[in-house]
Order: C-alpha cells, then structure tokens, then sequence
C-alpha cells in the first residue's frame, strides 16, 4: 500500500470510527509506517506518486465583448406595480372599509401580464400596498402569448407601506396562505400607510424577516415627500433611482415634479458615499385604473426598466406549455433569478426596450478582457489600478436630441459626477485625455482608474440626452463597479462567467 494512502485512510479511521485489527495492514509498524519493499520504513523516502490530479483547470474568462448575446442572457423586468389605484387597504390593511375595499384586481393582474409579453419583458413583480391576496388568484400565474412562444410571470411582492417610508417586499416562494400571517411576521405594516413609523427599527425589523425567509427588500421612492426614507439603507438589498414623477411631490399646487428620479439617484449616490453598497433598480408605481388619486397611473414602461442579467446555471422553465402547466415551480423559478440578480447587482436601469444600452466590466489582472468584474460587482484584489471598458450599444437619436452626456459617478462627490462627456449618436466618443478610445469601436472606451485597498471605492455611469423627453432625460443608469475594501457589504457579489 502507498505510505501517504495508508496514513490517510489511518487518519481517517482515528477521527471518524475507530481501526479494527483488520483495518490495519499487518505490516504496519506502531506509528503507522509500512516496513516492506515499497513502503515507507523509517529511514526510507516516499514514493514519487506524481503531480496530483487538481482537475479540469478553472473556466477561463470570456474572450468576448461586453454585451455579447451568445454569452450573456438580459431579460426585461418591471417591479413597483398596484393592480388596484384605490388606497383602503393601503391605510387600513387589516380591516379595509368602504366601496373600493378590494385590496386588488384579477383584471390588473392580467393586463400587466399582458403588457409585459407587449414589451418583451419577463418578470412583473406585483406589489400591491400592504396586501398580498393577489398571490393567491387564479390570474396570478404565467401567461403566454398567442403562439405560445413566450410567457411573462408574476412575482410574488408587497408594498410595506407607513406614512414614512416604503417598501418592495419580494419572496422566493409562497411562504405564507394569506395576508393575516403576512401581517404577523411584519410583512405588512398593520398600522397602515397613514401612520408614522416609531422609527428605523420598524423597517430593520421587517428586512431583517424578508432576509430570513430568503428574500428581498427594495427600497421604494427614497426621497418622495410624503413618503421619504430614512438617510440609511439599513441593509436594504436595492433602491429605486429609476422612477416616475409622482403627484405627491408636488405639494405647491403647481406642475408634477419632474426630479423624482434625480432625487432618488441623489440617495443612493449618498448611501454608496458612506460606504453602503446597495442595488440601483427600476419602479413603475404604476395603480392599474388610476383609483383615488390622481395621477399615480404612470406608465408601467416607457420611462425605466430593468434589464438583468440572468444566471444560466439557475433552473428556468423555457418550454412554454410546461412552464403553464406548473405555475408554482415557474414562478419560483423566474423570482429566484431576479433575487439573484439584484443580490449580485447585475441590473442596468434603461428607459425601454428600444433604449441605448451601457455596458461595463473591469481588466483586474491585466489580460485585456474586461470580465472580472462587471456593474454590481465586487473588485477585491486589483494591485495599483483597474482599467474598466464602457460600451454604449445601440446608440440612436432620440426626441431630437443629437448627443449624450455619459457621466462618471465615484466615490469623491456625494452629488454632483466627477466628469461627463458629450457623445455623439453618430459618431461615439470624442477624443479626451481622461480615457483611451477604442479604435474599432467608436462607442467604446477604457478608463484606468487609481486602486486604494484600505478605501472603498466605486465608479458607476449615467447616460442622459441633452435635451429633455416627454417626462425624463436618462437613457441608461448603471450599477457600480465596487473596489477596494468592501468586506462584508460585498456579501452576495459574484461575477458571472
């Protein structure tokens, strides 16, 4: 027997179940060594058993382009939706009164279904206020398209919802049979949307029980006047800083606001500042059939989005009857994936599904592939610099706008980017000192970036036309590029390849 084995499989047998005479070879000494020919005596030297066999050597990374559809998956989805625009529930969660008492609609179920196959979209997160009997209609369930060729799902999700802040709730699975038991574990803030909280508890309460059930919270129109949240993410998974203007910003009787989505970006900037790191996501807040206030019926697209990119070693049903014919298991399925990606950041907020797009990754061992790390991702290890590649694809002329400002988003202001530049739709990127330009692609560029281990550090990108759209001026919002000493913040970040 080979003396290294034999002292292995001795080891073994003294830790786990203890050696019967039989176990030990008969010609093994009192301290375990083998003394015939071949074996290990104790003046002789150990067999040369070769190079260890460390298996097949670790995937190499993509040698690809970033965005490069055969190797990266985006879908489309839409979270932040009330299938009902009536507030009874919202204010009095466990006793709703009055005639619109309904704390949701099958119809407004069904018709975000159905917008979502319209605009090619996956995953609609449901949200109704303090409430979830939506989960537990008929109509909560995928629905296909005519030639069953696709689906769209509908995930399971609230709106914790007090006079202060809100809230997206998501679950992995159907976790409780009604709205009393999610009333019980906090889920739902009983006290109901026209009370106060009793402070940051309240809410570190309720994500701390979303966490240990496995799923997510996001932080819902941070800086909305009426219903503003705290300046803390307190360990909040994401934050919406893609948003529509909403009527209850507009408390001087004049036009909508239109800076909600500005204001939102201005905390999160705040909240990555201080060292937080914190998903950027999309919210509709669309109230399906307008309801009690006027105004609240934004568009479910048109405005933000997400597109996330997808996980494909995750379980995901792509035949369309078998995902129809099991509808629990589909959409455990599709909100596992959009938990993941919101957990890893791998978000872009972009303004339709006709949008440009802006992709970015980071050179970290300086093979000149720019997978490393990609936005949402965790750079811990980058020597003295990190060179990160920025790509705008799909470039077009929008609302008679003939440029866009992408602007670099760090670490060293908390409002205002460090620096933009102006790029053409036609022609990409000017020529600057601050980055190099990519001589075959001329809406690709490279910025080398200065790396401080002790500091936390990001950069993130925001691209806006220059001129102002029907509602809103931003095209694309990333998530960032996290380096430096992000420790236990970067829990849940992983690249993809």
């Amino acid at each position: 027997m080979n003396g290294l084995l034999f002292r292995v499989l001795l080891g073994l047998c003294l830790l786990h179940v203890g050696c019967d005479a039989e176990q030990v070879p008969s010609d093994a000494g009192a301290d375990g060594a083998i003394s015939d020919d071949g074996g290990l005596g104790p003046d002789a030297a150990p067999d040369d058993a070769g190079p260890i066999d460390a298996g097949p050597p670790p995937e190499p990374e993509p040698d690809t382009e970033l965005g490069d559809a055969s190797e990266e998956r985006w879908v489309f989805m839409q979270s932040h939706l009330h299938t009902t625009g009536f507030h009874t529930c919202a204010d009095e969660p466990t006793m709703p009164t009055g005639p619109e008492a309904d704390c949701y609609t099958s119809e407004g179920i069904t018709a975000f279904l159905a917008e979502a196959l319209e605009r090619d979209a996956r995953d609609m997160i449901i949200t109704d206020h303090n409430n979830i009997d939506a989960w537990f209609d008929p109509a909560f369930a995928p629905l296909a398209d005519a030639a069953m060729s696709r689906y769209a799902t509908p995930l399971r999700g609230t709106e914790w919802s007090s006079r202060d802040g809100h809230m997206t709730l998501l679950f992995p699975t159907e976790v409780v049979s009604d709205n009393m038991a999610a009333i019980t574990n906090g889920w739902v803030f009983a006290a109901g949307n026209l009370v106060p909280v009793s402070g940051a508890s309240d809410y570190q309460m309720t994500i701390d029980s979303v966490h240990a059930a496995g799923g997510l919270a996001i932080i819902n129109h941070p800086e909305l006047l009426i219903h503003a949240f705290p300046e803390d993410s307190l360990d909040a998974d994401g934050v919406e800083v893609g948003i529509p203007p909403n009527p209850l910003d507009d408390v001087g009787g004049g036009a909508v606001s239109a800076h909600s989505a500005a204001e939102a970006r201005r905390f999160w900037q705040r909240r990555l500042t201080s060292g937080q790191r914190l998903t950027g996501t999309a919210g509709a807040d669309h109230h399906h059939g307008g309801g009690d206030i006027p105004g609240l019926e934004s568009p479910t697209f048109g405005l933000a989005v997400n597109l996330i990119r997808v996980d494909p070693e995750l379980p995901d049903t792509e035949d369309v009857a078998a995902a129809l014919a099991d509808p629990d298991t589909t959409i455990d399925q599709r909100t596992a994936i959009v938990i993941d990606a919101v957990r890893r950041g791998h978000v872009m907020i972009v303004e339709d599904e006709d949008a440009a797009r802006v992709f970015v990754g980071a050179d970290v061992d300086g093979d000149g592939r720019f997978h490393d790390a990609r936005a949402g991702d965790c750079v811990s290890d980058a020597g003295d610099e990190m060179r990160v590649r920025v790509r705008i694809d799909n470039p077009s002329s929008s609302f008679g706008s003939s440029h866009y400002n992408l602007e670099v988003w760090t670490d060293a202001d908390d409002a205002d980017p460090e620096w933009f530049v102006e790029v053409d739709y036609d022609d990409g990127f000017p020529v600057d000192s601050r980055y190099e330009l990519d001589e075959s692609d001329p809406f690709a560029i490279t910025i080398t970036l200065p790396v401080f281990p002790a500091e936390r550090r990001f950069v993130r990108f925001v691209l806006v036309r220059d001129v102002l759209g029907p509602i809103n001026d931003t095209e694309v919002v990333t998530n960032p590029i996290y380096y430096g000493d992000w420790a236990e913040e970067c829990a849940g970040a992983a690249p993809l390849f």
